[in-house]
């Protein structure tokens, strides 16, 4: 093995930044981001699968955005 590139020693520090900031999280904003992470998931492999949504998928991608919206405090002034 040789020495690390720039660029490698640059994404192992985004990685070491990402990691400690996901154990910083509350248990609530982690599963809000989870939520999230899935139903954004779910909602894009249908589009890409059927070229279509769910309502299911719009409620699911509704709730999560109030989730995230609250657990992180986004849109206030």
């Amino acid at each position: 093995m040789g020495r690390k590139s720039k660029w490698e020693l640059e994404q192992d520090k985004i990685k070491a930044t990402r990691k400690k900031a996901l154990k910083n999280l509350t248990e609530q904003q982690l599963k809000a981001l989870n939520k999230t992470y899935k139903a954004l998931e779910n909602a894009l492999h249908n589009i890409r699968e059927i070229d279509d949504l769910y309502v299911s998928d719009v409620r699911e991608l509704d709730h999560s955005f109030w989730r995230l919206k609250h657990e992180f405090n986004l849109g206030e002034k």
